[in-house]
């Protein structure tokens, strides 16, 4: 399963990049670490709100949310049905810490 991560976050790595691209790659991963935020007992209603948006936002086919994610996909290069059923993966995942940590490595070296 770690597989499957690693050639995306490894693919989009080594891609050509420009700023704009980094800017949009980077919106997709936060709202994969948006949406992948575990949940405790006292979490803010904010982090509840921001992990359901982020949820919403990957899995919208209809209506303006769904445009602003094949836009987002589309100047980062990246397949919007591709993206989705990665965030699925991500999202189900029983490794959502191992992806987190490679998903802020990314973003960081970007």
């Amino acid at each position: 399963m770690n597989e499957d991560y690693i050639d995306i976050l490894t693919e989009v790595k080594k891609q050509e990049s420009s700023t704009e691209r980094i800017l949009f790659l980077s919106v997709i991963f936060q709202a994969l670490l948006d949406a992948t935020k575990e949940k405790t007992k006292v979490e803010s209603s904010r982090t509840s709100v921001e992990r359901a948006n982020a949820r919403a936002w990957f899995f919208s086919s209809i209506g303006v949310t769904c445009d602003n994610f094949e836009y987002v996909c589309d100047n980062a290069g990246m397949d919007a049905d591709y993206t989705r059923s990665f965030a699925i993966k991500v999202i189900k995942s029983k490794e959502i810490k191992y992806v987190r940590q490679r998903i802020r490595r990314v973003l960081n070296k970007s």
